[in-house]
């Protein structure tokens, strides 16, 4: 088996990009769903910062992006074993910005809202159906995948040169707060007929 180090002689980039969820109320939430989890979602970008970071610090450069969540900012209900996670991968994008920003490595994060793929659309809802539910958050719809990876692939170009253990919230402006349904500010779609 040929290695990516011997096919190519360098790694410029790393997207820690896996993640399962499990979706539960905290008290149903067994060892063995959260040992899924943080198998997937924390110990997979630890090794692969362990890793990669190593032949990156080694060159003197490279970007590493770690996918992080929305509820890696904040908390929701039952995913209280998925936002536990990606609060980790938060915390550990900024201890390894430390240990390999020093090394010309940048490490960031990224912060998806919710995503049309399998797990952010498990329904497989199409048209203006895939948006039910996002009318609170200012964008008003689900993300796409491939304006998740534009923001991952910025991180990872010499554009952000200067970027090193930031969080990139690609969210559709859902950390920026929740419109309340009839009070002044929020869309139309949202305000009491006749108010």
């Amino acid at each position: 088996m040929v290695t990516l180090m011997e096919r190519y002689g360098r790694i410029d980039a790393l997207v820690n990009n896996a993640g399962v969820v499990h979706f539960s109320g905290l008290e149903n939430v067994a060892e063995s769903d959260l040992d899924r989890v943080f198998g997937v979602n924390v110990k997979g970008p630890f090794f692969g910062l362990k890793h990669v970071g190593r032949v990156m610090k080694a060159a003197g450069r490279g970007a590493i992006v770690n996918t992080s969540s929305i509820d890696g900012v904040r908390g929701a209900s039952g995913v209280s074993a998925y936002s536990a996670s990606k609060w980790a991968v938060r915390g550990l994008t900024k201890c390894a910005a430390l240990e390999y920003g020093p090394y010309g490595v940048r490490v960031n994060s990224v912060h998806p809202g919710g995503v049309d793929t399998a797990m952010g659309n498990p329904q497989q809802l199409r048209g203006q159906q895939r948006n039910a539910g996002y009318e609170r958050v200012p964008l008003q719809r689900i993300g796409e995948p491939a304006e998740i990876a534009a923001a991952s692939l910025f991180l990872c170009s010499d554009e952000a040169s200067y970027i090193c253990g930031a969080e990139l919230l690609v969210d559709g402006g859902w950390a920026a707060g929740w419109y309340h349904a009839g009070l002044p500010g929020a869309p139309p779609s949202l305000q009491t007929p006749g108010a």
